[in-house]
Protein backbone atom coordinates (compact mmCIF):
# COMPACT_ATOMS: atom_id res chain seq x y z
CA UNK A 1 0.00 0.00 0.00
CA UNK A 2 1.49 3.62 -0.93
CA UNK A 3 -1.45 5.31 -0.21
CA UNK A 4 -1.99 9.76 0.25
CA UNK A 5 -4.72 11.39 2.18
CA UNK A 6 -5.90 14.64 0.16
CA UNK A 7 -7.76 16.67 2.85
CA UNK A 8 -10.03 18.98 1.74
CA UNK A 9 -11.46 19.99 5.20
CA UNK A 10 -10.63 24.10 5.16
CA UNK A 11 -8.38 23.31 1.73
CA UNK A 12 -5.63 21.83 4.08
CA UNK A 13 -4.38 19.97 0.53
CA UNK A 14 -7.26 21.13 -2.23
CA UNK A 15 -8.89 23.47 -3.10
CA UNK A 16 -6.97 26.70 -2.61
CA UNK A 17 -9.50 28.81 -4.20
CA UNK A 18 -13.41 27.89 -3.59
CA UNK A 19 -16.36 29.01 -6.27
CA UNK A 20 -19.94 27.46 -8.19
CA UNK A 21 -18.67 28.52 -11.55
CA UNK A 22 -16.92 26.47 -14.33
CA UNK A 23 -13.79 28.98 -13.91
CA UNK A 24 -13.56 28.28 -10.50
CA UNK A 25 -13.67 24.00 -11.67
CA UNK A 26 -11.36 24.31 -13.84
CA UNK A 27 -8.61 25.60 -11.78
CA UNK A 28 -9.88 23.24 -9.08
CA UNK A 29 -9.57 20.44 -11.76
CA UNK A 30 -6.27 21.24 -12.91
CA UNK A 31 -4.87 21.57 -8.99
CA UNK A 32 -5.93 17.52 -8.69
CA UNK A 33 -4.43 16.71 -12.37
CA UNK A 34 -1.38 17.72 -10.66
CA UNK A 35 -1.46 16.45 -7.98
CA UNK A 36 -2.70 13.10 -9.20
CA UNK A 37 0.25 12.97 -12.17
CA UNK A 38 2.50 13.34 -9.26
CA UNK A 39 0.89 10.06 -7.42
CA UNK A 40 1.49 8.11 -10.80
CA UNK A 41 5.00 9.56 -10.87
CA UNK A 42 5.68 8.76 -7.36
CA UNK A 43 4.44 4.83 -8.33
CA UNK A 44 2.03 4.83 -5.43
CA UNK A 45 -1.37 3.04 -5.75
CA UNK A 46 -3.78 4.68 -3.54
CA UNK A 47 -5.43 7.94 -3.45
CA UNK A 48 -7.20 8.80 0.28
CA UNK A 49 -10.10 11.75 -1.42
CA UNK A 50 -11.90 13.29 1.62
CA UNK A 51 -15.78 13.77 0.38
CA UNK A 52 -17.50 14.21 3.49
CA UNK A 53 -15.65 16.04 6.35
CA UNK A 54 -18.46 18.04 8.67
CA UNK A 55 -21.68 16.59 7.07
CA UNK A 56 -21.45 17.55 3.60
CA UNK A 57 -20.72 16.14 0.86
CA UNK A 58 -17.56 16.72 -2.27
CA UNK A 59 -20.03 14.60 -4.49
CA UNK A 60 -24.20 14.79 -5.60
CA UNK A 61 -25.65 14.12 -2.30
CA UNK A 62 -29.36 13.61 -1.99
CA UNK A 63 -28.78 13.28 2.12
CA UNK A 64 -26.39 16.11 2.57
CA UNK A 65 -25.57 19.51 1.65
CA UNK A 66 -22.59 20.52 -0.76
CA UNK A 67 -19.32 21.68 1.28
CA UNK A 68 -18.37 24.96 2.09
CA UNK A 69 -14.95 23.98 1.07
CA UNK A 70 -15.70 23.49 -2.66
CA UNK A 71 -18.28 26.29 -3.08
CA UNK A 72 -17.24 28.90 -0.60
CA UNK A 73 -20.89 28.66 0.85
CA UNK A 74 -22.58 25.35 2.59
CA UNK A 75 -25.08 24.10 0.08
CA UNK A 76 -24.16 26.12 -2.50
CA UNK A 77 -24.13 23.86 -5.88
CA UNK A 78 -20.81 23.76 -7.49
CA UNK A 79 -20.70 23.05 -11.43
CA UNK A 80 -19.12 19.89 -11.45
CA UNK A 81 -18.90 16.53 -9.46
CA UNK A 82 -15.53 16.19 -7.68
CA UNK A 83 -15.72 12.57 -6.44
CA UNK A 84 -17.08 11.39 -10.28
CA UNK A 85 -14.04 13.31 -11.98
CA UNK A 86 -11.67 11.85 -9.23
CA UNK A 87 -12.47 8.34 -9.75
CA UNK A 88 -12.40 8.38 -13.30
CA UNK A 89 -8.93 10.79 -13.10
CA UNK A 90 -7.41 8.41 -10.97
CA UNK A 91 -8.10 5.09 -12.90
CA UNK A 92 -7.52 6.66 -15.70
CA UNK A 93 -3.98 6.39 -14.25
CA UNK A 94 -3.97 2.84 -13.15
CA UNK A 95 -4.50 4.55 -9.03
CA UNK A 96 -6.78 3.55 -6.46
CA UNK A 97 -9.26 5.79 -5.36
CA UNK A 98 -10.61 5.83 -1.75
CA UNK A 99 -13.26 8.01 -0.40
CA UNK A 100 -12.76 9.84 3.17
CA UNK A 101 -15.47 10.22 5.07
CA UNK A 102 -15.65 11.15 8.47
CA UNK A 103 -18.26 9.81 10.42
CA UNK A 104 -19.79 11.94 13.34
CA UNK A 105 -18.55 15.42 12.49
CA UNK A 106 -20.23 18.05 12.25
CA UNK A 107 -20.45 21.92 11.81
CA UNK A 108 -20.37 24.74 14.74
CA UNK A 109 -23.71 26.47 15.35
CA UNK A 110 -22.30 29.08 13.42
CA UNK A 111 -21.67 27.49 10.29
CA UNK A 112 -24.79 25.22 10.41
CA UNK A 113 -26.68 27.28 7.72
CA UNK A 114 -28.47 24.45 6.05
CA UNK A 115 -32.21 22.82 5.84
CA UNK A 116 -30.54 19.67 6.89
CA UNK A 117 -28.77 21.52 9.63
CA UNK A 118 -32.11 22.31 10.73
CA UNK A 119 -33.49 19.16 10.44
CA UNK A 120 -30.45 17.62 12.91
CA UNK A 121 -31.27 20.88 15.49
CA UNK A 122 -34.92 19.91 15.47
CA UNK A 123 -34.45 15.66 15.76
CA UNK A 124 -32.00 16.32 18.20
CA UNK A 125 -29.00 14.53 16.19
CA UNK A 126 -26.55 17.37 17.24
CA UNK A 127 -24.03 16.39 20.38
CA UNK A 128 -21.60 19.22 21.70
CA UNK A 129 -19.51 19.34 24.01
CA UNK A 130 -16.55 22.15 24.76
CA UNK A 131 -15.64 23.08 21.26
CA UNK A 132 -16.47 19.89 19.36
CA UNK A 133 -19.68 19.30 17.61
CA UNK A 134 -20.57 15.72 16.15
CA UNK A 135 -23.89 13.64 15.21
CA UNK A 136 -24.83 11.35 17.99
CA UNK A 137 -23.98 8.33 17.87
CA UNK A 138 -26.03 7.00 20.19
CA UNK A 139 -28.92 7.34 18.02
CA UNK A 140 -30.32 4.69 15.93
CA UNK A 141 -31.51 7.59 12.99
CA UNK A 142 -27.76 8.85 13.31
CA UNK A 143 -26.12 5.49 12.59
CA UNK A 144 -28.82 5.06 9.48
CA UNK A 145 -28.82 8.30 7.99
CA UNK A 146 -24.43 7.97 7.93
CA UNK A 147 -25.14 4.20 6.77
CA UNK A 148 -27.49 5.84 3.99
CA UNK A 149 -24.74 8.43 3.40
CA UNK A 150 -22.02 5.78 2.63
CA UNK A 151 -24.09 3.21 0.11
CA UNK A 152 -24.64 6.54 -1.73
CA UNK A 153 -20.91 6.61 -2.16
CA UNK A 154 -20.37 3.21 -2.71
CA UNK A 155 -23.42 2.39 -4.90
CA UNK A 156 -23.21 5.39 -7.22
CA UNK A 157 -19.57 5.90 -7.53
CA UNK A 158 -16.67 3.53 -8.48
CA UNK A 159 -14.39 4.12 -5.53
CA UNK A 160 -11.85 1.09 -4.19
CA UNK A 161 -12.62 1.95 -0.97
CA UNK A 162 -14.28 3.63 2.32
CA UNK A 163 -11.97 5.23 5.04
CA UNK A 164 -13.13 6.51 8.40
CA UNK A 165 -11.18 8.69 10.11
CA UNK A 166 -10.70 9.10 14.01
CA UNK A 167 -13.45 11.81 14.97
CA UNK A 168 -16.27 9.47 17.05
CA UNK A 169 -17.75 10.94 20.25
CA UNK A 170 -16.41 14.55 21.46
CA UNK A 171 -13.01 14.78 22.85
CA UNK A 172 -13.69 14.57 26.75
CA UNK A 173 -17.36 14.38 27.19
CA UNK A 174 -18.19 12.99 30.68
CA UNK A 175 -18.74 9.73 31.82
CA UNK A 176 -21.49 11.18 34.48
CA UNK A 177 -25.30 12.92 34.86
CA UNK A 178 -23.31 16.41 33.34
CA UNK A 179 -22.41 14.64 30.14
CA UNK A 180 -25.02 16.09 27.04
CA UNK A 181 -26.09 12.38 26.18
CA UNK A 182 -26.54 11.17 29.65
CA UNK A 183 -30.20 10.94 29.45
CA UNK A 184 -30.23 8.72 26.22
CA UNK A 185 -27.84 6.50 28.02
CA UNK A 186 -30.45 6.10 31.02
CA UNK A 187 -33.30 5.93 28.29
CA UNK A 188 -31.44 2.96 26.56
CA UNK A 189 -31.67 0.72 29.04
CA UNK A 190 -28.25 -0.93 28.76
CA UNK A 191 -26.79 -2.10 32.60
CA UNK A 192 -23.32 -1.31 30.40
CA UNK A 193 -21.21 1.51 31.71
CA UNK A 194 -21.99 4.54 29.93
CA UNK A 195 -18.25 4.75 28.28
CA UNK A 196 -18.59 1.16 26.81
CA UNK A 197 -22.17 1.94 25.80
CA UNK A 198 -20.89 4.45 23.79
CA UNK A 199 -18.23 2.61 22.27
CA UNK A 200 -20.84 -0.29 21.55
CA UNK A 201 -23.12 2.54 19.70
CA UNK A 202 -19.25 3.60 17.85
CA UNK A 203 -19.48 -0.43 16.93
CA UNK A 204 -22.51 -0.87 15.49
CA UNK A 205 -21.94 1.75 12.76
CA UNK A 206 -18.95 0.44 11.82
CA UNK A 207 -20.71 -3.10 11.73
CA UNK A 208 -23.92 -1.89 9.73
CA UNK A 209 -21.29 -0.15 7.18
CA UNK A 210 -19.56 -3.20 6.41
CA UNK A 211 -22.62 -5.34 6.25
CA UNK A 212 -23.85 -2.62 4.11
CA UNK A 213 -20.59 -2.21 1.84
CA UNK A 214 -20.90 -6.70 1.68
CA UNK A 215 -24.72 -6.26 -0.02
CA UNK A 216 -23.67 -3.67 -2.57
CA UNK A 217 -20.06 -3.73 -3.83
CA UNK A 218 -17.90 -6.69 -2.41
CA UNK A 219 -14.88 -5.25 -3.63
CA UNK A 220 -15.07 -2.14 -1.78
CA UNK A 221 -12.41 -2.21 0.87
CA UNK A 222 -13.55 -0.05 4.40
CA UNK A 223 -10.99 0.89 6.76
CA UNK A 224 -10.28 3.06 9.29
CA UNK A 225 -7.46 5.60 10.46
CA UNK A 226 -7.44 5.46 14.03
CA UNK A 227 -5.45 7.25 16.54
CA UNK A 228 -1.97 5.86 17.11
CA UNK A 229 -1.65 4.11 19.99
CA UNK A 230 -4.29 1.48 21.52
CA UNK A 231 -4.43 -1.91 23.08
CA UNK A 232 -2.83 -1.07 26.32
CA UNK A 233 -2.43 -2.86 29.45
CA UNK A 234 -5.88 -0.97 30.68
CA UNK A 235 -7.72 -0.33 28.48
CA UNK A 236 -8.34 -3.30 25.08
CA UNK A 237 -5.89 -5.74 24.85
CA UNK A 238 -7.08 -7.93 27.48
CA UNK A 239 -10.59 -7.83 26.80
CA UNK A 240 -9.84 -8.83 23.11
CA UNK A 241 -7.59 -11.27 23.62
CA UNK A 242 -4.08 -9.46 22.51
CA UNK A 243 -0.72 -9.08 23.94
CA UNK A 244 -0.40 -5.11 25.42
CA UNK A 245 1.31 -2.45 23.21
CA UNK A 246 4.66 -2.03 24.94
CA UNK A 247 5.07 1.86 24.99
CA UNK A 248 4.73 4.02 27.65
CA UNK A 249 2.40 6.52 25.38
CA UNK A 250 -1.49 6.28 26.78
CA UNK A 251 -4.33 5.07 24.92
CA UNK A 252 -6.24 7.97 24.78
CA UNK A 253 -8.68 7.63 22.29
CA UNK A 254 -10.30 4.70 24.77
CA UNK A 255 -11.89 7.32 27.01
CA UNK A 256 -11.73 10.29 25.33
CA UNK A 257 -13.43 10.06 21.91
CA UNK A 258 -14.41 6.06 23.03
CA UNK A 259 -13.03 4.54 20.14
CA UNK A 260 -12.14 0.75 19.92
CA UNK A 261 -10.00 0.06 17.00
CA UNK A 262 -8.68 -3.21 18.37
CA UNK A 263 -12.57 -4.19 18.77
CA UNK A 264 -13.17 -3.91 15.05
CA UNK A 265 -10.30 -5.97 14.05
CA UNK A 266 -11.73 -8.84 16.52
CA UNK A 267 -15.11 -8.22 15.40
CA UNK A 268 -14.00 -8.43 11.51
CA UNK A 269 -16.22 -5.64 10.49
CA UNK A 270 -13.37 -4.00 9.13
CA UNK A 271 -10.46 -4.79 6.31
CA UNK A 272 -7.97 -2.33 7.39
CA UNK A 273 -7.02 0.06 9.84
CA UNK A 274 -4.40 3.20 9.20
CA UNK A 275 -3.25 4.26 12.47
CA UNK A 276 -1.98 7.55 12.96
CA UNK A 277 2.20 6.97 13.40
CA UNK A 278 2.44 11.20 14.29
CA UNK A 279 5.60 10.27 15.60
CA UNK A 280 9.51 10.39 14.90
CA UNK A 281 11.09 7.36 15.00
CA UNK A 282 12.77 7.54 18.68
CA UNK A 283 9.76 9.06 19.98
CA UNK A 284 10.08 9.14 23.57
CA UNK A 285 6.46 7.71 24.64
CA UNK A 286 5.33 6.50 21.28
CA UNK A 287 8.15 5.37 18.94
CA UNK A 288 7.09 4.50 15.33
CA UNK A 289 8.51 0.92 14.65
CA UNK A 290 7.48 -0.64 17.92
CA UNK A 291 4.10 0.53 17.37
CA UNK A 292 3.91 -0.44 13.71
CA UNK A 293 5.10 -3.99 14.67
CA UNK A 294 1.86 -3.80 17.56
CA UNK A 295 -0.70 -2.94 14.71
CA UNK A 296 0.41 -5.54 12.38
CA UNK A 297 0.50 -8.12 15.14
CA UNK A 298 -3.09 -6.86 15.77
CA UNK A 299 -4.52 -6.53 12.53
CA UNK A 300 -2.81 -10.31 11.20
CA UNK A 301 -3.88 -12.14 14.59
CA UNK A 302 -7.53 -11.12 13.27
CA UNK A 303 -6.51 -11.80 9.52
CA UNK A 304 -6.52 -7.78 8.29
CA UNK A 305 -4.20 -5.35 7.87
CA UNK A 306 -2.14 -2.58 8.85
CA UNK A 307 -0.98 0.78 7.07
CA UNK A 308 0.39 3.05 9.28
CA UNK A 309 -0.17 6.57 8.55
CA UNK A 310 2.84 8.85 8.65
CA UNK A 311 2.68 12.95 9.02
CA UNK A 312 4.99 14.66 6.66
CA UNK A 313 3.77 17.99 7.75
CA UNK A 314 7.25 18.41 10.24
CA UNK A 315 8.91 19.18 6.86
CA UNK A 316 6.53 21.75 5.87
CA UNK A 317 8.81 24.57 7.70
CA UNK A 318 11.60 22.76 8.41
CA UNK A 319 14.60 21.47 5.66
CA UNK A 320 16.47 19.55 8.06
CA UNK A 321 17.51 16.24 6.00
CA UNK A 322 16.75 14.47 9.39
CA UNK A 323 13.04 14.78 8.98
CA UNK A 324 13.19 13.24 5.39
CA UNK A 325 15.56 10.51 6.45
CA UNK A 326 13.38 9.56 9.42
CA UNK A 327 10.52 9.56 7.07
CA UNK A 328 12.38 7.19 4.36
CA UNK A 329 13.16 4.90 7.48
CA UNK A 330 10.01 4.73 8.63
CA UNK A 331 8.56 3.75 5.24
CA UNK A 332 11.38 1.42 4.66
CA UNK A 333 10.81 0.00 8.28
CA UNK A 334 6.88 -1.18 7.19
CA UNK A 335 8.34 -3.09 3.98
CA UNK A 336 9.02 -6.07 6.73
CA UNK A 337 5.81 -5.92 8.07
CA UNK A 338 3.25 -9.18 7.04
CA UNK A 339 1.57 -6.47 5.52
CA UNK A 340 3.67 -3.88 4.01
CA UNK A 341 2.20 -0.30 3.41
CA UNK A 342 1.56 3.05 4.58
CA UNK A 343 -0.31 5.85 3.69
CA UNK A 344 1.20 10.00 3.52
CA UNK A 345 -0.15 12.42 5.33
CA UNK A 346 -1.04 14.74 3.44
CA UNK A 347 -1.09 15.63 -0.35
CA UNK A 348 0.31 18.84 0.05
CA UNK A 349 3.56 17.73 1.21
CA UNK A 350 4.71 15.08 -1.15
CA UNK A 351 6.90 17.59 -2.70
CA UNK A 352 9.26 17.11 0.29
CA UNK A 353 9.44 13.68 -0.15
CA UNK A 354 8.89 12.68 -4.20
CA UNK A 355 12.23 12.51 -5.20
CA UNK A 356 13.68 10.90 -2.27
CA UNK A 357 10.71 7.88 -2.72
CA UNK A 358 10.61 7.28 -6.52
CA UNK A 359 14.46 7.06 -6.68
CA UNK A 360 15.09 4.68 -3.65
CA UNK A 361 12.13 2.80 -2.50
CA UNK A 362 9.15 3.50 -5.08
CA UNK A 363 11.70 2.51 -7.84
CA UNK A 364 9.13 0.16 -9.46
CA UNK A 365 5.06 -0.31 -9.68
CA UNK A 366 3.24 -1.93 -7.58
CA UNK A 367 -0.02 -3.71 -6.91
CA UNK A 368 -1.77 -3.27 -3.24
CA UNK A 369 -2.00 -6.09 -0.70
CA UNK A 370 -4.26 -8.98 -1.33
CA UNK A 371 -7.75 -9.50 1.19
CA UNK A 372 -8.49 -12.64 0.67
CA UNK A 373 -10.78 -12.93 3.02
CA UNK A 374 -13.12 -10.52 0.55
CA UNK A 375 -15.10 -11.97 -2.21
CA UNK A 376 -13.72 -15.05 -3.89
CA UNK A 377 -13.74 -14.13 -7.32
CA UNK A 378 -13.25 -16.09 -10.59
CA UNK A 379 -11.54 -15.16 -13.72
CA UNK A 380 -10.16 -16.73 -16.56
CA UNK A 381 -7.15 -15.36 -18.37
CA UNK A 382 -7.76 -12.36 -20.50
CA UNK A 383 -8.53 -13.04 -24.56
CA UNK A 384 -7.91 -10.83 -27.95
CA UNK A 385 -4.45 -9.81 -26.19
CA UNK A 386 -2.36 -7.90 -29.16
CA UNK A 387 -0.36 -4.87 -30.33
CA UNK A 388 -1.40 -2.06 -31.74
CA UNK A 389 1.66 0.24 -32.39
CA UNK A 390 2.59 0.97 -29.01
CA UNK A 391 -0.49 0.07 -27.29
CA UNK A 392 -1.53 -3.08 -25.63
CA UNK A 393 -5.35 -4.13 -26.66
CA UNK A 394 -7.31 -7.04 -25.13
CA UNK A 395 -10.99 -7.83 -25.15
CA UNK A 396 -12.74 -6.36 -21.85
CA UNK A 397 -13.76 -9.03 -18.93
CA UNK A 398 -17.07 -8.67 -17.30
CA UNK A 399 -17.32 -8.31 -13.71
CA UNK A 400 -18.49 -12.00 -12.21
CA UNK A 401 -20.94 -10.32 -9.53
CA UNK A 402 -22.55 -7.38 -9.53
CA UNK A 403 -20.79 -4.54 -8.35
CA UNK A 404 -17.47 -5.70 -8.35
CA UNK A 405 -14.90 -4.58 -9.92
CA UNK A 406 -12.08 -5.22 -12.80
CA UNK A 407 -8.57 -4.20 -13.06
CA UNK A 408 -5.60 -5.48 -14.96
CA UNK A 409 -2.09 -6.10 -14.22
CA UNK A 410 0.37 -5.16 -17.14
CA UNK A 411 4.15 -6.89 -17.31
CA UNK A 412 7.04 -6.82 -19.93
CA UNK A 413 10.17 -8.99 -19.60
CA UNK A 414 13.00 -9.31 -21.92
CA UNK A 415 12.11 -11.88 -24.97
CA UNK A 416 15.06 -14.23 -23.98
CA UNK A 417 13.39 -15.45 -20.13
CA UNK A 418 11.17 -17.99 -20.04
CA UNK A 419 8.22 -17.57 -17.53
CA UNK A 420 10.23 -19.74 -15.13
CA UNK A 421 12.94 -17.08 -14.92
CA UNK A 422 10.14 -14.24 -14.25
CA UNK A 423 8.34 -16.09 -11.75
CA UNK A 424 7.38 -14.53 -8.40
CA UNK A 425 10.03 -15.18 -5.90
CA UNK A 426 6.81 -15.40 -3.19
CA UNK A 427 6.09 -18.02 -4.44
CA UNK A 428 2.80 -17.19 -5.73
CA UNK A 429 1.80 -18.26 -9.13
CA UNK A 430 2.62 -15.22 -11.27
CA UNK A 431 4.84 -12.90 -12.37
CA UNK A 432 7.59 -11.00 -9.85
CA UNK A 433 6.98 -7.04 -9.68
CA UNK A 434 10.20 -6.44 -11.04
CA UNK A 435 8.64 -6.30 -14.47
CA UNK A 436 5.02 -4.86 -13.49
CA UNK A 437 4.41 -2.27 -16.18
CA UNK A 438 1.68 -1.05 -14.13
CA UNK A 439 -2.04 -1.15 -13.57
CA UNK A 440 -4.99 -0.39 -15.87
CA UNK A 441 -9.21 0.11 -15.11
CA UNK A 442 -9.37 -0.50 -19.04
CA UNK A 443 -8.30 -3.47 -21.31
CA UNK A 444 -5.77 -1.08 -23.03
CA UNK A 445 -2.24 -0.06 -22.06
CA UNK A 446 0.24 2.56 -23.41
CA UNK A 447 3.32 1.25 -23.60
CA UNK A 448 6.62 3.43 -22.11
CA UNK A 449 9.36 4.12 -24.44
CA UNK A 450 11.14 1.70 -22.70
CA UNK A 451 8.99 -1.63 -23.03
CA UNK A 452 8.41 -1.25 -26.63
CA UNK A 453 11.45 -3.68 -28.39
CA UNK A 454 12.64 -7.21 -27.32
CA UNK A 455 9.95 -8.04 -24.57
CA UNK A 456 7.21 -10.43 -23.88
CA UNK A 457 4.33 -8.71 -22.58
CA UNK A 458 1.78 -10.95 -19.83
CA UNK A 459 -1.59 -9.53 -18.77
CA UNK A 460 -3.54 -10.44 -16.01
CA UNK A 461 -7.13 -9.87 -14.37
CA UNK A 462 -6.58 -8.13 -11.23
CA UNK A 463 -9.83 -8.26 -9.43
CA UNK A 464 -10.98 -5.62 -6.61
CA UNK A 465 -9.32 -7.73 -3.53
CA UNK A 466 -5.99 -7.21 -5.55
CA UNK A 467 -5.96 -11.70 -6.54
CA UNK A 468 -4.27 -11.34 -9.82
CA UNK A 469 -6.20 -14.28 -11.95
CA UNK A 470 -4.13 -16.15 -14.55
CA UNK A 471 -2.48 -14.26 -17.30
CA UNK A 472 -2.32 -14.39 -21.05
CA UNK A 473 1.08 -13.54 -22.65
CA UNK A 474 1.75 -11.72 -26.33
Amino acid sequence: MRGVWVATVWGIDWPSLQGTDMNAARKQQAELSALLDRCKDMNLTTVVFQVRSMADAMYQSKHEPWSRFLTGKRGAKPSWDPLEWMVEECHARGLECYAWVNPFRAPAAKDATTDFDRMCHDKGWILAYDKYTTLNPGMEQVRSHIVDVCRDIVRLYDVDGLIFDDYFYPNGIPENSSAPDYDLYLKSGTEMPIGQWRRANVHKLVADVSAMIFDECPDVRFGISPAGVAGTSTTSAKQWGLTPVDVKAADWQWKDIFSDPVGWLYEGTIDFVSPQLYWPTNHATAPFQPLARWWDYAAGRHGRHSFPSITLADMEKNSDSDFLDDHLLQVEMTAEMSTPGVMLYSAKFLDRIDNALRYSLYTRKAISPRADWKYPHSYGAVTGLHRKADKLLWDETEPDVKGATVRYAVYAFPEKLALEDVADSSGDAGIDSEYLLGVTYAPEFELPAASRKGKKYAVSVLDGNSVEHPYSIL
